[in-house]
């Protein structure tokens, strides 16, 4: 009788989301320039956006990830960034990037949405989000970015995304002093100063609105069968997939029912992933970093190639690989790690096995989902311990390696993780 499959019930809880691979044509253009402030403004002036960015992260993940199969985390991940998607493009939101994770992010052009509009909506989203098992935190800022690559970028952009991920709780929204300001007072909004942001340098204040935007309240989700591109938000899989979960039910029998087997047997692969997190050198203009990243992510790619290892995917401060053969993962594990040591940036590297989730992307590209990516990246990510290779005990490390690595125990988010270390470079 055949084993059905399971597969842990978690996704790749990434600290940076990966849009796409920085073109090419924006470093060469900055290489042959004289590399001032002013030329940097010149090359970025057509990828500028002035307006609202908005991020979302998941509260509570952990927990439940231990209570639900695969497939009904994913679901559940999945109803929260189609609320904020489909309210926020209803008002002239657009989606940025890939939203892998469990979190999203929306850009939305000063000049189309106010600031009034785009609170009561988001307050309407988390109203409606509030109903499901899943709840999620939201960041809110205006200001100056670059659209690259399909991703935003500019220290505003990381601002929002920081304080989404690290510092709103469930349900909550957290706003700018820019957005603040923007609105005025309204006597439906109370906002508390955040004083725990102070650190951050700016000033940030946790909304609560007692208004009833009818407009937006209780926008009802398509059903699968009335679904058109425009529906969807950016996922990290292709269209099959995301009418499969559509189709489950809030609360799915589990990976055992019968569809669901299905859908596992269609993408659930056994495989060795290794998760690299650069951490590049310091620069003062945003192009000198953005180039370091396409040469970094050229270098990972080009020995990805040369031990057969797939690059799920990449942009050259993150990479999720996938293998087979585990002398090939440790082999390209090994060389990143001493070949980065010996430069100016430096990398922390994680290796976790089991099944995973892969997806080809409609547009290019892959993606990936499962429980050894969430244990590779907590291992490398949440350690951020810089020039380290962690491998998980699920990886069995041949005997011709062991010389070369010591064993470790570490306690991350409530988890116990055991394994290998290799020794210092």
């Amino acid at each position: 009788m055949e084993r059905k499959r399971k597969i842990i019930a978690a996704l790749a809880d990434l600290k940076q989301e990966i849009a796409g691979p920085i073109p090419v044509d924006i470093v060469s253009k900055w290489s042959r320039s004289a590399k001032t402030p002013q030329q940097q403004k010149i090359i970025l002036e057509p990828f500028e956006r002035r307006g609202y960015l908005v991020a979302s992260d998941s509260a509570g993940l952990s927990r439940l990830s231990g209570e639900r199969t695969l497939l009904e985390v994913m679901k559940m991940v999945s109803e929260p960034k189609e609320i904020i998607y489909l309210l926020g493009r209803k008002i002239g939101g657009e989606g940025v990037g890939v939203w892998a994770a469990d979190n999203s992010l929306m850009f939305y052009p000063q000049e189309k949405v106010g600031a009034g509009l785009l609170l009561e909506t988001m307050s309407a989203a988390q109203k409606q989000i509030g109903r499901g098992p899943l709840q999620v935190g939201i960041g809110l800022h205006r200001g100056t970015f670059w659209e690259i690559g399909r991703g935003m970028f500019g220290e505003e952009a990381e601002l929002v995304e920081k304080v989404a991920e690290e510092y709103t709780a469930a349900g909550e929204i957290v706003v700018s002093e820019t957005v603040r300001a923007d609105w005025g007072s309204d006597q439906h909004f109370r906002l508390r100063r955040r004083e725990d942001l102070a650190q951050i340098e700016k000033d940030f204040f946790s909304l609560n609105y007692d208004g009833m935007g009818p407009e937006h309240v209780d926008f009802p989700l398509p059903d699968p069968a009335e679904l058109r591109a425009e529906h969807f938000y950016p996922f990290p899989f292709d269209t099959d997939f995301f009418l499969a979960l559509k189709k489950m039910g809030r609360t799915a029998a589990g990976d055992d029912t019968e569809q669901n087997q299905k859908v596992l047997q269609s993408y659930a692969h056994r495989k060795i992933v290794l998760l690299v997190k650069v951490y590049h050198k310091s620069m003062r203009l945003l192009l000198d970093q953005l180039t370091d990243w396409v040469v970094v992510n050229a270098i990972l790619n080009e020995m990805a190639v040369k031990y057969d290892v797939r690059t799920v995917k990449s942009n050259g401060d993150l990479a999720i690989f996938v293998a087979d053969d585990v002398n090939e993962a440790l082999g390209l594990a090994e060389e990143v790690l001493t070949s980065m040591a010996a430069s100016d940036d430096r990398v922390s590297i994680g290796l976790a096995a089991g099944d995973v989730l892969l997806f080809d992307l409609e547009g290019g590209g892959s993606d990936i989902a499962g429980g050894p990516v969430n244990i590779a990246s907590k291992i490398s990510e949440d350690i951020a311990e810089q020039d380290s290779l962690y491998v998980d005990q699920s990886v069995v490390v041949p005997a011709h390696h062991l010389s070369r690595y010591e064993p470790y125990r570490l306690e991350k988010s409530g988890i116990v993780l055991r394994g290998l270390r290799y020794r210092s470079v």
